[in-house]
């Protein structure tokens, strides 16, 4: 998914109306083709990018590109501003139907910054955690904050509780060195970590975690198990919380 600013679609009708006034230079034609081409490709308009494959439209960009690099500044003449009027009259129409068809969604507000959930999850964490955590760890941190935006709550709970137990994982591996449990879990990793005698981990981090397994992990194993956002972004911070102070000692 790649999110856009709702200003390119209107920058297309701009632009398309731009080239349809009768005082412009071949450089400035020029430009304003090829932002449009540009702009029509990313937003995906298939139909309007198809009207610019037409013979006639070629043509027109063609006879355009050739007197760029020979007067760019020369004013265009009576002759090709019919065409070019002609031309983008059309594909406003072809614009403004497909337009018509396309849905745009508005992204709700969430306790969280907007763009760190979507773009930036490493901003939820103290400088340099984000980046000691596991690649699968990153991914459900990732996935478990778009979903919290999109409105997928138990998405979103599955996602943040799988990344904490990678995280957890990956503590207990840190704190036991020596025979360590052949299949770790939830329970007994924190089990051996609450019976180590040196360099014991936070108390309170290990309750937490304890309380994240009681609560939130096993009950969510449950297939009727369900979510709202709030209760999924209660969750959410919580395990946030946990998964930075791991992150402070791997």
């Amino acid at each position: 998914m790649q999110d856009r600013s709702s200003y390119d679609y209107i920058l297309i009708g701009i632009i398309i109306r731009a080239m349809q006034a009768r005082d412009h230079t071949f450089d400035f034609v020029s430009r304003g083709i090829k932002d449009l081409e540009r702009i029509l490709t990313e937003v995906n308009l298939e139909v309007s990018i198809a009207m610019t494959q037409s013979a006639s439209f070629l043509d027109l960009i063609e006879h355009i590109y050739e007197r760029e690099n020979e007067t760019p500044n020369e004013k265009i003449d009576t002759d090709t501003i019919e065409k070019i009027i002609n031309e983008f009259s059309g594909l406003e129409k072809v614009v403004f139907a497909e337009s018509s068809t396309k849905k745009t969604y508005t992204i709700p507000s969430r306790r969280y910054n907007t763009e760190f959930l979507l773009n930036k999850p490493d901003k939820l964490f103290k400088n340099g955690h984000f980046e000691k955590l596991s690649e699968l760890a990153k991914q459900d941190i990732s996935s478990s904050s778009r979903c919290i935006l999109f409105g997928e709550a138990t998405a979103s709970a599955f996602h943040i509780l799988r990344a904490t137990e990678d995280v957890l994982k990956n503590y207990y591996f840190y704190h036991r060195r020596q025979k360590r449990l052949p299949k770790p879990m939830w329970a007994n990793m924190l089990e051996q970590l609450k019976t180590k005698k040196n360099n014991k981990p936070p108390k309170n981090l290990l309750d937490s975690l304890d309380m994240i397994r009681a609560n939130y992990r096993n009950p969510t194993q449950h297939p009727e198990a369900t979510y709202n956002i709030d209760t999924a972004q209660d969750l959410f911070g919580v395990c946030l919380d946990v998964i930075g102070k791991m992150a402070e000692e791997l």
